[in-house]
């Protein structure tokens, strides 16, 4: 399943620079980068080598990347909250586990924090999810052991709230495909797979047009 994603992840990575235009990418949680697991091979950096060779992929992930007039800032290393926020995860954890996860999330919180202090230009927030606590997080499974959880990414959120950047794109969460505004960020959950499709247009520092298209082609 994994040389899968990956074989599946490289094809279309290919595909998109064949266009011959900047493709700037954050990874997700079917990218595979290298992770403390107990199975050596998913502690390989397969990230670096899915989009090795790729001249007009650009990987923003906890960096700044200046396109003109513009900043990409990318957080893509976490599919749920960076710290626990739900009681029952919080009473699963020992005492040391949360301390471990919240020196973690402040350290975190540190890097990202620099790529904003950096910035001079609108800047658009590129997070594999969605801002916690919002409509575009929260888990709509009736089957999910987190049924009617939200689950968004901490991080998106506080860096919302402190630096309100023009807009932050995400995903991850499959239920909702739209757009919230917290403070002056509108937040983007842009869908998934081939059946949702989202246009954004910026000009002069602002969204000219966001629209969201259902697929309807094939």
């Amino acid at each position: 399943m994994v040389l899968k994603s990956l074989s599946d992840g490289r094809e279309i990575l290919e595909f998109l620079d064949s266009f011959g235009v900047p493709v700037y990418i954050t990874p997700g949680n079917w990218e595979w980068i290298s992770r403390n697991e107990k199975w050596d091979f998913l502690n390989q950096d397969h990230y670096s080598k899915l989009k090795k060779g790729l001249k007009n992929v650009v990987d923003v992930d906890m960096r700044r990347v200046d396109i003109g007039n513009y900043e990409f800032i990318g957080h893509g290393r976490t599919s749920g909250p960076e710290y626990p926020q739900h009681q029952d995860v919080i009473d699963s954890m020992t005492e040391k586990e949360l301390e471990k996860a919240k020196a973690g999330y402040d350290k975190l919180t540190r890097n990202v924090s620099r790529l904003f202090d950096r910035a001079r230009k609108p800047v658009i927030f590129m997070s594999h999810n969605v801002p916690y606590n919002t409509s575009l997080d929260m888990i709509t499974n009736k089957e999910s052991p987190r049924y009617g959880y939200h689950y968004g990414s901490v991080l998106a959120r506080d860096m919302i709230e402190q630096y309100q950047p023009l807009v932050c794109i995400g995903g991850h969460m499959h239920e909702h495909f739209n757009k919230e505004m917290l403070g002056k960020t509108t937040v983007i959950n842009a869908g998934f797979g081939s059946q949702v499709n989202t246009l954004l247009i910026l000009e002069n520092g602002r969204i000219k047009s966001l629209k969201f298209h259902p697929k309807t082609y094939g």
